[in-house]
């Protein structure tokens, strides 16, 4: 009898997890698993790396528009506050609605396994417990420390009970954890999925023209879209200084924006959307939006920047990495951990745009450097990153569950 596991997609758009995701569940399947995903994506375009090898459960049709949880980092709003209130009623609410929604899943599917492709869905393994399948769960991301810090600690309590393996991208997601002596062997930090050059991807010049971008440009790239946590504008206002004494460079921001978000979050669309205007008016910058390939468009550029304000794992430092191109990045905890200074990366103080501007002047001026870099880069994907590698781990050890279950 084929083996089924059954992915619960916490994501409602296709981003860095969703990309992960797919390749976990092209792995399954080749090795022999029937996949099925419980998923909140609307559009096509999010789910067309996953449909060739799995069957998507349509969770609209359940009324609800996500079951994820605000325990992520950047849900900094206070617990006391009429807001902290509403949106930890909202969290009982989906707890509760996602624990009856993936355990009819469980019992409609019948998977071996389930897996959750990050903690803030963490009711799916409690649903999972109570139908006796074990589950495992990505984390792919700090959790929120709060003022009290009461919700980290149930959550990490939650992941660590009712799950038989975690599989954390760093250590920093590891360790937030603080697991105890007898469940240490449960967490495993094993690295983001990052695949060899693709098919395709050593002809820049086509690739700019597939993108409409200018073939005899410097190009710069930021992959994120415009959102705070990304540092969107410290990227914008960098390039805007960048442009002044050098015409010869291009600007390229890929990603979705929260336009429709909170008050905050549009102010800070609108923000980024002037600086915009002015290096449109330049032709110096180009705003892509989704795109079906992140792999293409690096391939296309030549300097990836990743300026994040917030620390987190920054997936396009790594892709940049495996096809050769030197990488920028806002010295975080995470990039401190990832990037060694001057050696496969530069490191620039977060929420600085001139310093960032000064980063980018140098690598357009010092050829050397930036080979020098992206041969370090390539170095370093391949011995920590590589997509089949990492995947097989994973693999394996689902694989170990499933076979003690049955």
């Amino acid at each position: 009898m084929k083996k089924r596991i059954l992915f619960i997609d916490e994501d409602q758009e296709r981003n860095g997890s969703t990309v992960s995701m797919e390749y976990l569940v092209r792995g399954f399947h080749a090795r022999g698993y029937e996949v099925v995903v419980l998923s909140w994506k609307i559009a096509p375009r999010f789910t067309a790396g996953l449909a060739p090898w799995a069957t998507i459960l349509d969770a609209r049709r359940f009324m609800v528009p996500s079951i994820t949880m605000c325990v992520h980092f950047i849900c900094s709003t206070p617990p006391w506050s009429l807001q902290g209130i509403i949106s930890i009623g909202k969290d009982l609410m989906k707890f509760v609605v996602g624990f009856i929604l993936v355990r009819r899943a469980v019992r409609t599917h019948r998977p071996d396994l389930v897996y959750l492709n990050e903690y803030s869905v963490v009711q799916a393994s409690v649903a999972a417990f109570a139908c006796g399948v074990p589950a495992v769960v990505h984390i792919r991301s700090q959790m929120l420390r709060g003022a009290l810090g009461v919700r980290r600690r149930l959550m990490a309590r939650l992941v660590l009970r009712f799950n038989e393996a975690v599989f954390a991208i760093t250590r920093f997601e590891a360790e937030q954890l603080h697991p105890r002596a007898s469940e240490r062997a449960k967490i495993s930090v094993v690295g983001e999925f990052v695949p060899p050059s693709p098919p395709g991807v050593s002809d820049a010049a086509l690739l700019r023209e597939s993108f409409g971008l200018p073939v005899g440009k410097t190009v710069v790239v930021m992959l994120g879209g415009i959102k705070d946590i990304k540092g969107t504008i410290d990227f914008l206002q960098a390039a805007g200084e960048v442009v002044r004494t050098r015409p010869d460079i291009v600007f390229v921001i890929a990603g979705g924006d929260f336009r429709d978000g909170s008050p905050a979050h549009r102010a800070y669309y609108d923000q980024c959307m002037q600086e915009v205007e002015s290096l449109r008016r330049g032709g110096s910058i180009f705003m892509l939006g989704e795109v079906p390939n992140p792999l293409e468009l690096i391939a296309a550029s030549d300097i990836i920047v990743s300026p994040s304000t917030h620390t987190h794992f920054s997936r396009p430092v790594v892709e940049a990495w495996r096809l050769g191109k030197p990488v920028i990045a806002a010295s975080t905890e995470h990039m401190r951990d990832l990037i060694t200074h001057e050696s496969d990366g530069l490191l620039v103080d977060p929420c600085n745009p001139h310093a960032l501007a000064r980063a980018i002047v140098r690598l357009l001026e010092d050829h050397q450097l930036c080979l020098r870099m992206a041969e370090k880069g390539m170095e370093k994907a391949e011995a920590e990153f590589d997509a089949e590698k990492n995947l097989r781990v994973i693999v394996d050890r689902c694989d170990a569950h499933v076979r003690r279950r049955a």
